[in-house]
Parts: C-alpha cells; sequence; structure tokens
C-alpha cells in the first residue's frame, strides 16, 4: 500500500527510534478518542477553550480548538457529560454508552470534531493529547475515509486506529497496517467503543486481547470456515466459545498482537518521559562518562519496571530478556559533541507473549481386542 503520510512531530529532546525484530517465519496508555467527521459549517464560529463553571459542572474536562482547521478537541467524565452536547448525535451516544458499559472504562471519554478534508491537519493538532485509541463516531464500509485514518496512524506508530466493517475483503486492502485493528462486526453494534472500554485501561502487558466478554455487544454464530476467514486478515470477531462469549485473536491488521504494540508504546512513552526528566531535573547533564552513565540507569530501570509488568519476557535463567548499552563520550560524531546531542543509547528486548491456544495429545490403553 502506498503511504505518503508523514508523522506528527513531537516537542521533546528525546527521541525514540525502535524496530521490532521478529522472529522469520518458515515462510494509564488505554484513552479512548471518538473522531466525528463534520461538515465546515458545522465550526464556523470558533468556541472558547475556557470552560464556564456550568461545563465543568456538567462534566466537560477540556476544550481545545484549533484555529488552523476549526476541529474541536474535547474531554467528557462521563455518558451524561457527553450527551449535554451531543444529545442529538445517536451514534456518538451509542458509542459513548457503549464505552462506559465497559467494567474496565477510563475516567474520560475524548471528541474531536474533524472538519471533512482536514484530517490529518486536525488530527496532528491534537495528536498527542490524553488518548491512544480512537474510533470512528459512524461505523461504515466507507473505504477510502479509513483507508486516509489508517495510513495517518501507521506513518506515526505510537496510536491505535480501530475500525468496524462487515466487509472481510476490503480489510485485506489493509494487510500489513501495524497500529490498525479491524472488528469484523455488525456496525448496528459498537463494538470498537466496547472492544477498547473492556480492555485498553487494564495494565499494559498484564493482558491478552483475546478471550475477553464485551457487555451489550451480540456474539455472532460463526462456523469455522468464517472465523478462519476472518483470522487469516488478521481481524477481530465476537463469538461463543464453549458457553462463553469472547473475543477472538487480538491481532492489528499487520499480524501482529495488540499487546505486543501496546508494550512497545509504554516503553516508548515512558523512556521519553524519564529521560526528558533527566535533562530538565538537572541543572547541567555533563558530556562524560558520568552523565552517560546516568543516562544509562534511567533506561535500565525503564526496561526492569517494563519486565515487572509483563511488557518483556523472562528468559531461561529467570531474568529479564533485555540487553542495554551505552557508547562513551569518544565514540561520539564531532557533529554529535558540538550540537551537545547523544546518540549512543541503544536497547533490545524479547517481547513477552501468551499462550492463546493449547494443543493435548493423548493416549487411551483399553482391553478390548479388535479382530
Amino acid at each position: 500500500m502506498v503511504n505518503t503520510i508523514n508523522a506528527f512531530d513531537r516537542i521533546t529532546d528525546v527521541n525514540m527510534d525502535i524496530t521490532i525484530k521478529r522472529q522469520q517465519p518458515v515462510v494509564g496508555l488505554g484513552n479512548l478518542l471518538i473522531i466525528n467527521a463534520v461538515t465546515a459549517d458545522q465550526n464556523e464560529t470558533p468556541l472558547s477553550d475556557q470552560l464556564t463553571p456550568e461545563e465543568v459542572q456538567n462534566g466537560l474536562l477540556m476544550r481545545k480548538t484549533d484555529t488552523a482547521t476549526g476541529a474541536v478537541y474535547r474531554e467528557y467524565k462521563n455518558l451524561d457529560s457527553v450527551k449535554n452536547d451531543y444529545a442529538d448525535n445517536a451514534d456518538i451516544v451509542a458509542k459513548a454508552e457503549a464505552y462506559f458499559a465497559q467494567e474496565n472504562h477510563s475516567d474520560r471519554i475524548a471528541i474531536a470534531d474533524l472538519p471533512a478534508g482536514k484530517e490529518q491537519e486536525a488530527l496532528g493538532a491534537f495528536w498527542f493529547f490524553n488518548w491512544t485509541f480512537a474510533i470512528r463516531a459512524k461505523s461504515s464500509d466507507d473505504n477510502p475515509a479509513i483507508t486516509l485514518l489508517s495510513n495517518i496512524f501507521e506513518a506515526n506508530k505510537d496510536h491505535f486506529l480501530v475500525i468496524q466493517s462487515t466487509d472481510v475483503t476490503f480489510l485485506k486492502t489493509l494487510q500489513g497496517q501495524a497500529y490498525t485493528i479491524a472488528l469484523k462486526h455488525d456496525i448496528a453494534e459498537p463494538m470498537d467503543a466496547a472492544y477498547v472500554g473492556a480492555i485498553a485501561t487494564l495494565p499494559v502487558g498484564s493482558t491478552t486481547w483475546k478471550f475477553k466478554t464485551l457487555r451489550g455487544i451480540t456474539p455472532e454464530a460463526l462456523t469455522s470456515t468464517e472465523l478462519n476467514a476472518i483470522n487469516q486478515v488478521n481481524a477481530v470477531a465476537y463469538t461463543t466459545v464453549f458457553g462463553k462469549n469472547q473475543t477472538t485473536e487480538g491481532k492489528t491488521l499487520s499480524g501482529e498482537y495488540i499487546d505486543t504494540l501496546h508494550g512497545v508504546i509504554w516503553v516508548q512513552n515512558e523512556m521519553q518521559a524519564k529521560l526528558q526528566k533527566l535533562l530538565q531535573d538537572n541543572d547541567k547533564l555533563p558530556y562524560s562518562q558520568i552523565g552517560i552513565n546516568m543516562i544509562l540507569a534511567v533506561a535500565t530501570q525503564v526496561l526492569n519496571t517494563a519486565y515487572e509488568k509483563g511488557i518483556i519476557q523472562q528468559d531461561d535463567n529467570g531474568k529479564a530478556d533485555f540487553t542495554i548499552s551505552a557508547t562513551g563520550r569518544n565514540e561520539q560524531s564531532a557533529k554529535d559533541l558540538s550540537n551537545r546531542h547523544y546518540g549512543g543509547l541503544s536497547f533490545t528486548y524479547h517481547a513477552s507473549g501468551a499462550i492463546h491456544s493449547i494443543t493435548v495429545r493423548g493416549t487411551i490403553n483399553s482391553d478390548t481386542y479388535l479382530n
């Protein structure tokens, strides 16, 4: 798939470059954003970002308008507060209702009104606000709109787009998109909102996205052929297995498991935050082995925490399966020394997996003689 969309820039002095190394085949980051497409004239009058006492009382947590595009971002504390602004939007109300019906929903939900034709610029304005998963307000098989959004998320590689479709054939065209999660389900039900609400806020590294029950969502009766077709495109279904309603495999459209990539996002965010704090809290971080050792210590602690959370695998010796190194000052380029930039820190870790299926082999001894 052709991808001409560039990643958004974040204001930070710590740059992250992570590569996931996979075995070659023989052949709180859980908050939800509802993307609400609006016509250009719906946001003609700029709104003040200053909330009134009444708005605060009614559960509106924040509002931010992007003056360049007219897009508006809001955060709400509960379903009732969403209804205050979107009572006439049945799609948004249904999504918010499904989200807050789940046991593990967050203490907030975000909604962004994005003018048609300005999705990339508008999302960029709010990209680093308090959300990690996004869904569309109106689920539909609008393939061009879904493809555009999917490409935006794929270019940035640090948020997830959750789409819902009944068209398994269309989902094949998005194969390889690592940051798009596809749900194959009747679009009359908001499975996407329920899916995020049930799982996303659980501690990163502690859970897989398979076997989960969604409140208020009807499981589909699937034949093994239908489920195999869904699995082949790396989509997620909701069905009944041995009397329990459950989500299926839990992969993104690339075939990577959601929990693995969620862990990558956690490590990236935590590493950036902790190293940024190191820079900010020290009057001067010396460009010497002392300063480099301080950087190494902070990064090592982040990886140890990731191991404790279940993001990083345990090796055969019962230790955290990661390596980390920091090259010395004399190994840095003259340009980096001149620019006071250190680029000698690197690490590798083995992502912690999960058991999703079991094979049991048995032998039965019988006293019966067969003629």
